[in-house]
């Protein structure tokens, strides 16, 4: 199994690379994971909805131009589905033993585009609050990290 995250937004924050960085590090004996950073659509300053509209499709095509025919994509958003840590361990040890390779799909600020959302498999919500998207890879990163670590019997969970 192989994890990627298609995320939109190129220029984070240091503390969101430094958190990331981190448990980026730690789950690559686990899963090999991979972040591909996709561009953001260029925003105005008075955008209408039709504009966000318009960035948000921008955005979708460009995570499933980038989703490869073997992956099951997985969009991150609010509406989705809540799991407890070891629900995502089993949810993984269900995908390492199916031998599925796994797109995690985090959109931009204005979210997730129709085209990914019904693209889905499935929808994950990491918390019903509103997150913003920088804040999201750092939480989804360390969620991957220690579901892994629960099912390597690692002492991080426990910690």
């Amino acid at each position: 199994m192989k994890i990627r995250i298609l995320t939109i937004g190129q220029k984070m924050p240091a503390w969101v690379l430094t958190g990331f960085e981190d448990y980026f590090k730690r789950i690559q004996p686990f899963v090999q994971t991979q972040v591909i950073e996709l561009p953001m659509a260029k925003r105005g300053k008075n955008d209408s909805d039709a504009d966000i509209l318009k960035y948000c499709q921008i955005e979708g095509e460009s995570i499933l131009a980038t989703l490869k025919p073997s992956e099951i994509l997985i969009a991150l958003e609010v509406g989705g589905k809540e799991l407890s840590t070891e629900k995502l361990a089993e949810t993984m040890k269900g995908w390492m033993l199916e031998g599925h390779d796994i797109a995690l799909a985090i959109g931009g600020p204005d979210g997730l585009s129709d085209q990914v959302r019904k693209t889905a498999a499935w929808h994950w919500s990491l918390s019903k609050l509103t997150l913003p998207h920088p804040l999201v890879r750092v939480m989804l990163i360390e969620q991957l990290y220690r579901a892994m670590s629960i099912n390597h019997n690692h002492p991080y969970h426990r910690a």
